[in-house]
């Protein structure tokens, strides 16, 4: 499932136990609701944990009718972290993907705890790594995978990101649901290319759907490489 990097693509680890108290400690609880933008491409640095739901970063992409997910965010995800680490401004746009929560923190808030626990600083500075090599997996594997391949191991990034086990000959719900415009939207396909695949994977029993909400046959994972294995 990965090429080059250890980290898994599109979805980026779970923060650090440090950086999670830091954020229970200091952050205010917002809600936003599905679509709702958390922080504009440009501006001044914003900082958040993902509690309940999901965000997602856009890029705006000036060929394509939408914008293109570089990573998705999940709970226990912060966003808008590396920029306000860096103190810079990213032409990223962040946004709700359905009604999602958050915890609200000042954004020099983990740098200043950097600067007071050195050995901190290392490990977070290893996750940091990481969290960049997920966006690198994620685009080596949209410029390089066929569609089929694309879609069915951004399926597993969600159940292992998630923590969802995958026991042989079972039906697994996907803990996200998506349109298959957002899925699209990941993994660089258009919405009618992932309506055909679905339908493709339904006709062979390996996958079912429910409004949004997708289950897949375990078996849909078979044969998938992962250089890390």
């Amino acid at each position: 499932m990965r090429q080059i990097f250890h980290a898994l693509p599109w979805i980026p680890p779970k923060e650090p136990r440090e950086v999670a108290e830091l954020f229970s400690q200091y952050g205010v609880p917002l809600t936003y609701k599905s679509g709702q933008l958390l922080k504009s491409r440009g501006e001044n640095n914003k900082l958040f944990l993902i509690t309940k739901g999901a965000a997602a970063y856009y890029i705006a992409d000036r060929y394509k009718s939408h914008p293109s997910v570089l990573n998705l965010l999940i709970p226990g995800r912060s966003a808008c972290d590396l920029s306000a680490l860096t103190e810079t401004k990213v032409n990223v746009t962040t946004r709700a993907i359905g009604p999602c929560e958050v915890l609200a923190m000042h954004p020099h808030l983990i740098s200043k705890f950097m600067l007071e626990h050195s050995e901190f600083s290392l490990d977070y500075a290893k996750h940091v790594v990481f969290k960049q090599e997920c966006s690198i997996e994620a685009m080596v594997a949209n410029f390089t995978l066929e569609p089929a391949e694309r879609l069915r191991r951004l399926l597993k990034v969600l159940l292992i990101s998630y923590e969802k086990p995958i026991p042989p000959n079972s039906w697994i719900r996907i803990p996200l649901d998506l349109t298959n415009e957002q899925y699209g939207s990941v993994v660089n396909l258009t919405r009618v290319s992932v309506s055909r695949l679905f339908s493709d994977w339904t006709s062979k029993g390996l996958l079912k759907k429910s409004g949004r909400t997708v289950y897949v046959m375990s078996s849909l994972f078979d044969n998938m490489y992962d250089w890390v294995k």
